[in-house]
């Protein structure tokens, strides 16, 4: 683990404040992946169970449900793991809650002796266990858990979502994107928009001969002056949208489109900015080149690029 700390959520011990959080915690992640929840969580002497949930299962020829006793153990704060002596006696809560079987719901792990009656209970009833890691990788990867992961943790997803927004080295270094006005950093902020200086030839072909990027707003506003006195008119589209993986392919393709039909004409100074622009953009849309891939780049930089290598090809220098 490491991108969510569970310490967030306050110990269950002591009747502090929040002492029912994790077990609300475990309600909504479960209410989220659209399981029933049939009882609790709720204050006093709950028989062995947090929560009693179940799940619907529909298919094309049959369908059912099953019941799960779930028993949430919080201890993020101390690091111990979940011992035989927090679990007593699980075949008996199950049967007394008429359950099918027992989920475990740990921010830590089980202990060796206790996964150990967990096995040999599965002999009998259904088992599961999530512990920490599992319901980590749930809140990270699984959509319907964002807003559960947001709400509970805030400080993580926080900085969960500085990391998932950080540009991907896709060459040796970053390329920067900053507003051709004020210099802001635009891959940091993420908005603002690109344009495009457009002019109509006589032959009804668009005619490129320069492009910008900019804040949104003073900044923009401030280039779009400067071209309209050069009787250009400009197009544009906002960065925000041009990370959408599907627009930024779409937006691509559309101007390889335009420059292979003859359509669009680019000068070389708007070609240039064009090529340094997209290079930039798309470390907020690919992902990072692993180890193993910067081992075969190297090699096809070493091959020209007319015979089908990456010599003399990458960031605009």
């Amino acid at each position: 683990m490491g991108s969510i700390n569970f310490e967030e959520i306050p110990s269950a011990k002591g009747g502090g404040e929040g002492q029912d959080k994790w077990a609300l915690f475990a309600k909504e992640f479960f209410a989220a992946l659209n399981i029933e929840i049939e009882k609790g969580p709720d204050r006093g002497a709950d028989s062995g169970a947090d929560l009693v949930i179940v799940e619907k299962r529909k298919g094309i020829l049959s369908h059912g449900q099953q019941r799960w006793l779930v028993s949430c153990k919080h201890f993020a704060q101390s690091k111990k793991s979940v011992s035989i002596r927090d679990e007593p006696d699980i075949l008996g809560r199950v049967r007394t809650f008429k359950a099918d079987g027992f989920i475990g719901f740990y921010s830590t792990v089980p202990s060796g002796e206790l996964n150990r009656t967990l096995q040999s209970c599965k002999k009998e009833i259904n088992i599961l266990v999530y512990d920490g890691a599992q319901i980590e990788r749930g809140l990270l990867n699984i959509p319907e858990l964002k807003q559960v992961f947001k709400r509970y943790y805030p400080k993580s997803f926080k900085e969960y979502n500085k990391i998932l927004n950080t540009p991907n080295k896709i060459s040796g270094s970053l390329v920067g994107l900053h507003c051709t006005y004020c210099h802001k950093d635009l891959l940091k902020s993420r908005d603002g928009i690109v344009a495009f200086a457009e002019q109509l030839t006589p032959e009804n072909k668009i005619h490129i001969p320069d492009m910008y990027w900019a804040c949104t707003g003073k900044c923009d506003r401030a280039k779009e002056i400067a071209f309209t006195k050069e009787d250009q008119i400009t197009t544009w589209e906002d960065i925000s949208d041009l990370i959408i993986p599907m627009v930024f392919m779409k937006w691509m393709i559309t101007a390889m489109n335009g420059i292979r039909d003859g359509s669009l004409v680019f000068d070389d100074k708007a070609y240039e900015k064009f090529r340094e622009f997209t290079f930039a953009l798309a470390q907020l849309v690919v992902r990072e080149t692993t180890d193993k891939e910067k081992e075969s780049l190297q090699s096809l930089q070493d091959i020209p690029f007319f015979m089908g290598g990456l010599g003399g090809w990458g960031p605009p220098q």
